[in-house]
């Protein structure tokens, strides 16, 4: 193998590598950014506040899922281009490896805590559809009580003619 070959290599190593860190410091922003949308979620639920703000969460967080989704395969095709070439030469990109194991670990440890507020979040929706059912059940019996009042009283309006007093 020539020795620009070689060099050739090492430089589009050299670049997939800063690919592989610019992806992933993308990827730590982007669940950043799902946690964000997390805790307005968690701020709307707790606080009875408007359910289009919830909405607009909800789409947001999927805009970002799908952001994630294609950084992750873009990552895994690049990873999976320069994997041995990226064993072999350990050394040589000592310190970006080292940045990425750190910045795999924070991603890490924010997907753990996206999964918990998920969760949290989840049992907050419970229980604020439980608590709108029952307003839904109470309204309905309202409504029928009332129906049934009027039914009532209407009917007790009714007299028949022959029960009316004829004074001339």
């Amino acid at each position: 193998m020539s020795p620009n070959k070689v060099r050739v290599e090492m430089s589009e190593i050299r670049q997939y590598v800063e690919i592989l860190l610019e992806s992933l410091e993308k990827k730590l922003g982007l669940l950043q950014k799902i946690m964000a949308e997390n805790k307005k979620q968690e701020d709307v639920l707790k606080n009875n506040r408007d359910i289009e703000i919830f909405d607009s969460t909800v789409t947001a967080k999927e805009q970002l899922i799908h952001d994630l989704e294609s950084l992750d395969s873009g990552f895994e095709k690049v990873y999976d281009r320069i994997k041995e070439e990226l064993q072999e030469s350990k050394e040589t990109y000592r310190t970006q490896i080292i940045r990425m194991q750190e910045l795999i670990s924070e991603i890490t440890d924010l997907s753990v805590q996206i999964q918990t507020s998920e969760q949290r979040n989840k049992n907050l929706v419970d229980n604020y559809f439980s608590y709108a059912r029952g307003k839904i059940r109470q309204a309905k019996k309202s409504v029928r009580a009332a129906n049934d009042y009027y039914k009532s009283m209407s009917r007790t309006n009714y007299t028949d003619s022959y029960l009316m007093d004829r004074k001339k």
